[in-house]
C-alpha cells in the first residue's frame, strides 16, 4: 500500500513559513524576497511531485549531516542551487557529489524579516534561520535544539538531540555562551526544529538556558 505523501503546512503567526514533514524529520519552505521558495534541510523522497506548485530556488544544507535528500532534489528541482556554510561545504561535496554555493547569494534573496546566523562552539558548520514576524521571533535550527513531547505534555519542550553533544559539539563553553547573547539580543518566542516538534512559550530564554546549564 502507497503512503499518502506529506504535504507543506504553514506555521501559525509567522507568514512565508511552512513546514514538511516526514516522520520525526522536518524541512522548512521559506518564501524569498521576489518570490521562490529556499528548502531548509531537504528530507528524503519529498521531490517534484510534491511540491511541484513552488519554484525551489535554493536547496539549503543547513550542517554537514542533513545531506540525505540533496542529490535527489538537485535532480529533481534544475534551477536551485544548494546552499551551504563554509564549514559544511567540504564534506558535503564529498559526500554528495554536489557542489554548493555559500550563504552570500541566499541572503540578498531572503526578505528582511529573515536573517541567517551561524552558531559558534558547533562542529558542523550549522546555519540557523531568524525570522522576525509581526509577534514572533523565530528560530528555525537544524541539530542544537528539538522538540519533545511526551504522551499527556501540554506543549513542546525545549531538548537536545541525543547525538548533539557529542557529535555536534565542539566547544560547550562557547556555544552556551554565544546562545545566551542571541537571547540577550531577543528571546524567542517559537523554535522551529528539523527534528521533533515546534516549541511555543513566552519563557523559552528560561527554558533554554536551563538546558545550556546541562552540558
Amino acid at each position: 500500500m502507497t503512503k499518502t505523501p506529506p504535504v507543506p503546512e504553514h506555521v501559525d503567526g509567522v507568514p512565508g513559513l511552512r513546514t514538511l514533514r516526514r516522520g520525526n524529520l522536518r524541512c522548512m519552505i521559506t518564501d524569498l524576497r521576489d518570490g521562490g521558495v529556499c528548502l531548509y534541510s531537504p528530507v528524503e523522497k519529498t521531490s517534484a511531485a510534491l511540491l511541484e506548485t513552488h519554484d525551489v530556488r535554493f536547496l539549503f544544507a543547513p550542517n554537514h549531516y542533513h545531506n540525505k535528500g540533496i542529490a535527489e532534489h538537485v535532480a529533481a528541482f534544475k534551477a536551485a542551487g544548494p546552499i551551504a556554510s563554509d564549514a559544511a561545504r567540504p564534506r558535503l561535496e564529498k559526500v554528495t557529489g554536489c557542489r554548493f554555493g555559500d550563504l552570500a547569494e541566499l541572503r540578498k534573496a531572503l526578505p528582511d524579516s529573515v536573517s541567517l546566523v551561524e552558531p559558534e562552539g558547533l562542529k558542523t558548520g550549522e546555519v540557523w534561520k531568524v525570522i522576525r514576524a509581526a509577534r514572533e521571533i523565530v528560530w528555525v535550527v537544524t541539530d542544537a535544539f528539538c522538540g519533545l513531547k511526551d504522551k499527556g505534555d501540554e506543549r513542546a519542550r525545549t531538548g537536545f538531540p541525543k547525538t548533539f553533544p557529542t557529535y555536534g559539539l565542539e566547544d560547550k563553553k562557547r556555544f552556551s555562551d554565544w546562545v545566551r547573547q542571541r537571547l540577550s539580543e531577543g528571546v524567542p518566542t517559537m523554535i522551529v526544529p528539523c527534528h521533533g516538534e515546534i516549541v511555543r512559550g513566552a519563557a523559552l530564554d528560561t527554558e533554554i538556558t536551563a538546558l545550556l546549564e546541562t552540558l
